[in-house]
């Protein structure tokens, strides 16, 4: 399309070249796939295609310049910056080509739509600027879905990103392998785990390090695993280190495969279980052990009710007995609890089985010896052994008259072959003593119990100056404090 006013002009106006070439675009313009216009040496549009008119929103009045045309619109740059002028007038100042440029239009009505241009200048055979020809295309939805799609992949960039932060900080180990087993990735958390740096990591196999225990099956699981018998597995099983030390690890195993199924790696999530399954181990030792000493103090009490009851002819007497007896065994029970059923102290002990008797004076009563530790067994037996002691003093001995005393020493016996633990028990300034008809069940228990518990011996002599009680006992049967001797 022409502008009108051209035709009315008289020729002399136009210069040759330029009506040339005017004529001989005249069909061409409206063949062209994008909007294009033609723009003399002043700017005036002097030919457009229809393609420019549906861009614009309607044609140029006759003789408008592009700047006229365009006054109510503004231009802006790719960074939002709004433009002094068009680029058309620009190419017509410079005699530059605008080559691929976008820019934004706001038109009239509004409406922001995005343009590519392409402006070339026109020149006549003297090389004379005569005008310019603009090819302008409204790119607007192509921006968008561009800019979409750079959204898209900055949104997967971050993701990625956040993706890898998360699998190299992560407090769990992850692996990736292949069919083979062979270590394709790794992050921080699993080389810590195993004591291997990353690329001793990626020249492993999977099951190379396994406990041989554990390989066979762990390495059958996996193996159909890959061949999509199963999905995924968690297993436990121990590790050998870098540096030889085992460990217990939890490992739940998944694959990713493709589109049609076909395996491409494995992924392992590998925690260190280590402490738990030690704690599991600790629990159940001592599940076990507590099991055993129930049944052991059940066994006590009820070989303390036979005996007691052998040894009283009334239900007061046996009432009596059978209680201080219990209270001896529960207090020496106290005292093991507080270290945890490890050791007793032998002082503890004494103490513990003579208090209930010396309401009246703690100076009726002298303990001498080193500090030591004693096992459960030898906490026990001595527990009871001298509550038999103290309860015979109360009633016949020394701790039955004010003036009674009481005296408990012990010591180390070192010999060459064999060390002894050596406990004296004696009364003094009680009642004569005097040797009893018949053994009563304390007698019994010191002498046997020592003898079948402790492997050691107990002896009791009645001087009539007072009861005295020896018990010598192996030292394998005692650990001592390192200040005392072997633990």
């Amino acid at each position: 399309m022409r502008d009108p006013a051209i035709e009315q002009r008289p020729r002399s106006v136009f210069s040759q070249s330029l009506e040339q070439a005017l004529r001989a675009a005249d069909d061409i313009l409206e063949l062209l796939p994008i909007a294009t216009c033609v723009c003399d040496a002043v700017g005036r549009i002097v030919q457009y295609n229809h393609r420019a008119v549906e861009l614009w929103g309607g044609p140029p009045e006759p003789g408008q310049t592009h700047d006229q045309f365009t006054a109510q619109c503004k231009f802006f740059n790719v960074e939002g910056e709004e433009l002094p002028r068009s680029k058309l007038a620009e190419v017509l100042q410079t005699g530059r080509a605008v080559r691929d440029e976008e820019v934004t239009v706001q038109r009239t009505d509004g409406k922001r739509i995005v343009v590519l241009l392409n402006i070339d200048p026109l020149v006549n055979p003297q090389g004379k600027l005569v005008g310019a020809i603009n090819c302008f295309q409204d790119v607007t939805e192509r921006k968008r879905v561009l800019d979409a799609l750079d959204r898209s992949q900055h949104d997967l960039r971050q993701q990625e990103e956040r993706w890898n932060a998360t699998y190299e900080h992560a407090a769990i180990g992850i692996v990736e392998i292949d069919a083979e087993g062979r270590f394709l990735r790794v992050n921080e958390a699993i080389c810590s785990i195993v004591g291997g740096t990353r690329e001793d990591l990626l020249g492993w196999k999977l099951f190379g390090r396994s406990h041989p225990k554990d390989r066979d099956v762990d390495e059958e699981l996996y193996r159909r695993q890959v061949a999509g018998d199963i999905g995924f597995y968690s297993i436990e099983k121990r590790f050998v280190r870098r540096d030889g030390r085992v460990i217990w690890m939890g490992v739940r195993s998944s694959t990713v495969r493709d589109v049609a199924g076909q395996f491409l790696y494995g992924v392992r999530v590998v925690q260190d279980v280590t402490e738990r399954k030690e704690a599991e181990e600790r629990q159940k030792l001592l599940i076990d052990e507590l099991n055993h000493r129930v049944k052991n103090t059940l066994a006590t009490v009820q070989s303390l009710a036979t005996q007691t009851a052998r040894g009283t002819d009334s239900p007061e007497a046996f009432r009596q007995a059978f209680e201080g007896r219990l209270i001896a065994l529960s207090q020496a029970h106290d005292q093991l609890t507080r270290r945890h059923w490890t050791s007793a102290d032998l002082r503890d002990i004494v103490m513990g089985a003579t208090s209930p008797h010396l309401a009246r004076s703690q100076d009726q009563i002298a303990i001498e010896g080193e500090p030591i530790t004693v096992t459960p067994r030898v906490a026990l037996t001595l527990a009871l052994g001298l509550h038999e002691l103290t309860t015979n003093a109360s009633k016949y001995g020394a701790l039955s008259v004010p003036a009674g005393r009481i005296e408990v020493r012990w010591r180390i016996e070192r010999q060459p072959q064999l060390s002894l633990l050596w406990i004296e028990w004696r009364e003094r300034d009680g009642p004569p003593v005097e040797v009893p008809a018949r053994q009563g069940f304390g007698t019994r228990f010191i002498e046997g119990s020592v003898a079948s518990e402790l492997q050691g011996k107990a002896t009791l002599d009645y001087d009539r100056a007072g009861l005295v009680c020896t018990m010598k006992i192996p030292l394998e049967s005692i650990p001592l404090d390192a200040e005392t001797g072997p633990a």
